[in-house]
């Protein structure tokens, strides 16, 4: 299921000119299936992008949705499931949830979701801005805008609050002089997960397809004839280099990486190349001694990486068979990448 911001623009802006809503989750309290900064898009002949429930809400979203377009004008709609005797909604999660519906046009510059698309194609994090709108406000009223996260090596103007305040969304309201306060709805917004698989042998095929349903971006890089087929790997991208014929810049910009060619020769190749690239997360397959073989062969040692080298890959949840390593593996993956404390839910969502 493809639900990814990336994902939903680039939908979106196949037919961005006809009069589409956006829905934003703006404030909840409690529990909620989407937290605040969530989007999705309707279109007026019933197509929607995106979800911002288990489906409770959807189909009154969308109904709210038609009465913004219609009066072209801001709709603001709360669902509150903390009363167990209401069933209105059926909403599960039992919490408060505040969603603004947009027209999305020429006259407020959609929001400036084209150029939140841009960025994101390109691989730029950064934040989504609106200034919060009022109820019945008029769509020509609204204003929004993207401002990337630069770094030292990009010419990105400095952002005008500090990044690590909004690692969430959140509401920064900047001085204003005597007119007082304007209040932004900051949403920290990321490209797809990137994620390399070095080795395309059939046992990495669960793993790139579940990769591939999170909706992240996925490349199988092989440099053997008779390994990462197109027709095993549709929807990856096929990259048949070796170690040392891989671009630079493009190690630099995956997120996660993963060793499994069984085969030490190129599992080493490809080691010391990561080493230097430094994915957030970096794992080779097999056990701890072959992972010191390999290291070993390649001249290296643990200490050598910024990152732990997860080495047996993956988490032990039991199982021997492609899928269930694949799931380990990719869990472990998606707990590093989205800084997930590795426990139960029990103590986080109460």
């Amino acid at each position: 299921m493809a639900h990814h911001l990336q994902t939903l623009l680039q939908q979106w802006a196949l037919s961005a000119d006809e009069p589409w809503v956006l829905a934003l989750l703006t404030s909840v309290q409690g529990s909620s299936y989407r937290k605040p900064g969530a989007m999705m898009l309707f279109h007026p002949l019933g197509q929607s992008l995106g979800i911002l429930s288990g489906g409770c809400l959807e189909a009154d979203l969308r109904h709210q949705a038609h009465k913004a377009l219609t009066e072209q004008r801001v709709v603001e709609v709360c669902y509150d499931a903390r009363d167990d005797q209401d069933a209105s909604y059926q909403l599960g999660c039992g919490g408060l949830v505040n969603i603004c519906l947009l027209p999305l046009g020429r006259e407020n510059h959609f929001l400036a979701l084209d150029e939140l698309r841009q960025a994101l194609n390109a691989g730029q994090s950064g934040f989504w801005q609106l200034l919060m709108p009022k109820t019945g406000e008029a769509p020509a009223a609204l204003e929004a805008r993207f401002l990337p996260q630069g770094s030292p090596s990009t010419d990105a103007e400095p952002l005008p609050f500090p990044a690590n305040d909004f690692r969430r969304t959140g509401i920064w309201s900047p001085e204003t002089g005597q007119n007082g306060q304007q209040s932004w709805l900051t949403v920290p917004v990321d490209p797809k997960p990137a994620l390399a698989i070095f080795g395309g042998g059939l046992d990495a095929k669960p793993l790139a397809q579940m990769a591939l349903q999170l909706d992240w971006q996925v490349s199988v890089v092989d440099p053997r004839a008779a390994y990462a087929r197109s027709h095993d790997f549709a929807g990856c991208d096929i990259i048949k280099l070796g170690a040392d014929e891989l671009d630079a810049d493009w190690l630099k910009r995956q997120d996660g990486a993963i060793v499994m060619y069984h085969n030490v020769e190129l599992d080493s190749a490809i080691l010391k190349r990561l080493q230097v690239s430094c994915p957030r997360y970096l794992a080779l397959l097999g056990p701890t001694h072959r992972r010191d073989k390999v290291l070993k062969h390649a001249g290296l040692g643990l200490a050598d990486f910024a990152v732990p080298l997860a080495a047996p890959a993956g988490l032990a949840l039991g199982g021997e068979l492609p899928g269930a390593i694949a799931l380990s593996i990719l869990a472990q993956c998606h707990g590093v990448l989205f800084d997930a404390p590795m426990t139960g839910l029990e103590g986080l969502m109460p």
